[in-house]
Order: structure tokens, then C-alpha cells, then sequence
């Protein structure tokens, strides 16, 4: 690993996939530390743009061309291939190569670490963490996996405080180049079996992430998670649970969703913190601010700064972020996992009472919709109507009998109302004719259906 020192000391780093989410962070991070910043993307986006004004030079197109010896370093993700162009070229004229997680751990270890992961949850808990440690006057460095308005609308925060909080991925097993002083674990799920060979595969690595942590450093999770307890059970850390079971060490009580806000308290065995409110919809979204609240008191955060904090959070672009709000409401939403389109329906459900839900779904990977199809139609089931689209194939290769067909097999067989479309603009057509007023459409998945979200938003303008 290529000491900080080195890292920071003005060179030029190229960045393979810099308009990726986790990519354009750490682009960032490195414009305002002064160094020169190439990359290459395979589309023009609004990140790439945003880079390019920084002052990164960026290459629509992945080219042997865009590498050559005047690079100090070349980054790529876990997604970029051996047989990446830029990759090849960079290893031929022998420059230094690293992952996108080497390099992220060699910014942040040597800080005192926050390092937030889960299957689910982990960025809007990240994106908490690090709004309530700048409201504190931290100035934390923070690198999150969405684009948040309060960073400018991009995927970090560059600060010069002690302080780092980062999202802690988990595909490719990322999270172990970290090294935290505090690690969050919002939740353990089935997920990335192209990665991991089962359940048992994912809570071993979670508990070696907890045991990579520095000597001291505390472990804080969510209680009403069994597979973070049985993940975390034999890391000998201090560890602070948090949820809604009675078993917790911070306990949400005084639950109640009133004057479009959600309400909650929490309680310790010495105090009781009352009456937060969150301008969110769902409770895991109260989980993840009791992740923060149970962060803010183990930096001795007054309390009546995360209340402000917490009650002044914004979500993260594409985390159940309304869209749209008049006669129809429309919300963007990144869940693609059935657990994360469990908790944004039953959200909706709670929060929108009698009005009719539409879920427009687009499946993110072929392994992914093979593994859990059934789990998926069961959740999208929440819904009162199911829009489903193709598959988005990411990084992946069609897997043959592997189609969105599986889902919608499913919901048939459970009899819940669910229409399938091949391509995005008959979708868009039959949505613009069959939603109503009053009805609550959310575009979720992973893939380009924001892109959808987009083209629907433009005709219900057009319309009203």
C-alpha cells in the first residue's frame, strides 16, 4: 500500500470509472488536496461534468490512449475487468495500480475512523454520521456512496478535522482495507452471492471487518439484526446495540408518524432523549438516525445538536427522494434488494394511508434476480400496482432462463396485480394513461430507471 504521505504529495492519479459513485469521491478528494486528477467514464453524466469543473480531465471512453507515463497512479473499481484497456496499458508501462478500497483506506486510517456498513442502510447512515459531525464543528472528511445536497451535491465532504466518516462497501469484500475506530452495522442480508457463497460467507466477513478495527474502537449495531449478533458475537470489542427491541442498549420508543414528520425517542439505562423528529419516510430510516444518535454519544455530541441535525437531514439523492409533489406523487428510489423495496413500500404505506401504490421495479443483475426472485415478488407484493421492467446487467452477462419473467411468475402465482414491459417507453406509455391523482408512483432499482423517473416526470408536467 502506497503510504499517505506519497499519495499526497502532488502527483497526477487516473481514475478507470471515475464518474462512478464511489470513484468520484475519492476524485475529488484528491482535486482538493491538490493533486492532478485524470479519468475516463464510459458515459457523459452530471458527475463527470461536475468533475470536469473541478479541474479533472475527463475522457468520455475507455482508451489505451488515456494512460500513459505521466500517471503516478492508476485507480479502478472492483467492476473494472482485467481485460479494461486502461488497466492492460497501465500494468504494460509498469505504474502503480490500485483499488478503489486500497486507496480509500490509505486516506482515512490514519484519521480517527467511522466507518458505516450494512447491506442496507450504510449510505443514508454515512451521510448522517457526517452531517451531524460538521453541524458539531468536526469538520470530518466523508466519503459517501450517494449524492448528497449538503456536500455540494456530490459524494464527499473534504474536511481537515481528526475526523473520517465513510461508507464501508462490502462487494468484492472492499471493507476490509479499512481500519475504523468506530464501525456501524445497520444490517446483514443475502446480497452479492456473485461474491460471497451464502449467508454464513457474508456474517464471517462482517465479523472479520468488526476485527480489523484498531485496538479500543467500538463496534455499534443494529439489536433487532440476529445476523449482525451472530456476525459480531466472538469480536472482542465494546459494542452498543440499537433498535426498537427491548434488548437494546439505545432503545427507539415513542414512535409515532404526525404532521408529515416521524417522532421517536430514545432512552439509555440513564437517560431518556426525547422527541426527535425526521423529515424521512419509513422506519428504517429511524434506525439508521438512531446509528447516528448512538455515534454522537460516543463523541459526546450534545444532543441538542443532533436534534437539529437530524431534524434538518435531507436523503440522499435516489433513497426514497420525492420528485414530485401535487396531485400524483412521485419518488426515486435505489432500492434493489427485497429487503430495502420491503422498507421503502411499507414506508409509503404508513406514511401515504388509502392512496394507491405503484411500484415501477427494474431487476439490477441476473445473479441477483436469480437468487432471490421469490423474495422479490413477495416484497414489490407491498404494492397495490407493480410496473416491472428488463433487467439492468450492470456488470454481468445474461444468464440464460434469468428474466424479470421469474418475478412476475411469482406475483401471478400470488395473485397481486403486476404488468411487465420489455422496454422503458412502453412502460412510460402505460403509466401516463394509468396513473391517477392522488396515486404514489416510486421508480425503484439500481439501474438507469431514474432515467425513467425522468421521462415520467416530464409528462405529468406536461400534463398539468
Amino acid at each position: 500500500m502506497i503510504p499517505i504521505t506519497a499519495i499526497l504529495d502532488k502527483i497526477k492519479i487516473h481514475f478507470i470509472g471515475i464518474g462512478g459513485i464511489g470513484m468520484c469521491g475519492l476524485a475529488e478528494y484528491h482535486l482538493h488536496a491538490g493533486n492532478k486528477v485524470s479519468g475516463s467514464d464510459l458515459m457523459e453524466s452530471d458527475t463527470t461534468k461536475r468533475l470536469q469543473k473541478l479541474g479533472a480531465a475527463v475522457k468520455i471512453g475507455h482508451s489505451g490512449e488515456n494512460v500513459n507515463r505521466t500517471i503516478d497512479v492508476v485507480v479502478y473499481s472492483a467492476a473494472v475487468k482485467d481485460d479494461n484497456p486502461e488497466l492492460k496499458k497501465a500494468k504494460e508501462l509498469g505504474l502503480k495500480t490500485m483499488k478503489r478500497a486500497e486507496m480509500l483506506g490509505t486516506i482515512v486510517n490514519d484519521k480517527y475512523l467511522i466507518a458505516v456498513a450494512g447491506t442496507h442502510g450504510k449510505t443514508t447512515t454515512t451521510a448522517m454520521v457526517g452531517k451531524l459531525l460538521a453541524d458539531a464543528g468536526l469538520d470530518p472528511l466523508v466519503f459517501v456512496g450517494g449524492n448528497v445536497k449538503l456536500f455540494d451535491d456530490g459524494a464527499s465532504r473534504y474536511g481537515s478535522g481528526k475526523y473520517a466518516v465513510v461508507e464501508a462497501d462490502e462487494y468484492d469484500r472492499s471493507f476490509l482495507f479499512l481500519k475504523p475506530d468506530i464501525s456501524i452495522i445497520t444490517s446483514i442480508d443475502e446480497d452479492h452471492l456473485d461474491i460471497y457463497s451464502d449467508l454464513a460467507d457474508i456474517k464471517r466477513t462482517f465479523g472479520m471487518f468488526c476485527g480489523n478495527s484498531k485496538q479500543g474502537s467500538k463496534i455499534i449495531y443494529c439489536g433487532d439484526d440476529k445476523d449482525i449478533q451472530d456476525s459480531i458475537g466472538n469480536v472482542k470489542r465494546d459494542k452498543y446495540s440499537y433498535g426498537f427491541g427491548n434488548g437494546n442498549y439505545f432503545k427507539i420508543t415513542d414512535y409515532s408518524k404526525a404532521d408529515n414528520k416521524l417522532h421517536f425517542s430514545i432512552m439509555n439505562s440513564t437517560a431518556v432523549y426525547k422527541d426527535i423528529d425526521l423529515n424521512l419516510i419509513g422506519k428504517h430510516n429511524v434506525l439508521n438516525s438512531a446509528a447516528c444518535f448512538a455515534t454522537g454519544r460516543m463523541l459526546n455530541i450534545d444532543f441538542v445538536i443532533y436534534k437539529m441535525s437530524i431534524n434538518d437531514f435531507k436523503t440522499v439523492d435516489r433513497r426514497l427522494q420525492m420528485k414530485y409533489n401535487k396531485d400524483i406523487v412521485v419518488f426515486d428510489d435505489y432500492a434493489h434488494h427485497p429487503k430495502e423495496i420491503e422498507s421503502s413500500l411499507l414506508g409509503l404505506k404508513e406514511f401515504y394511508k388509502g392512496k394507491r401504490i405503484i411500484s415501477v421495479f427494474q431487476p439490477h443483475l441476473y445473479t441477483r434476480t436469480r437468487d432471490l426472485y421469490i423474495e422479490f415478488a413477495k416484497s414489490l407484493g407491498i404494492a397495490d400496482e407493480v410496473v416491472l421492467l428488463d433487467i439492468y446487467p450492470a456488470r454481468e452477462k445474461p444468464i440464460e432462463g434469468i428474466t424479470s419473467g421469474l418475478i412476475m411468475e411469482e406475483m401471478n402465482r400470488q395473485n397481486k396485480s403486476v404488468k411487465y414491459f420489455g422496454s422503458g417507453d412502453d412502460a412510460l406509455d402505460f403509466l401516463s394513461s394509468f396513473v391517477e391523482k392522488s396515486d404514489i408512483v416510486v421508480f425503484q432499482g439500481a439501474g438507469d430507471i431514474t432515467l425513467l423517473c425522468d421521462n415520467f416526470l416530464k409528462v405529468i408536467k406536461k400534463q398539468n
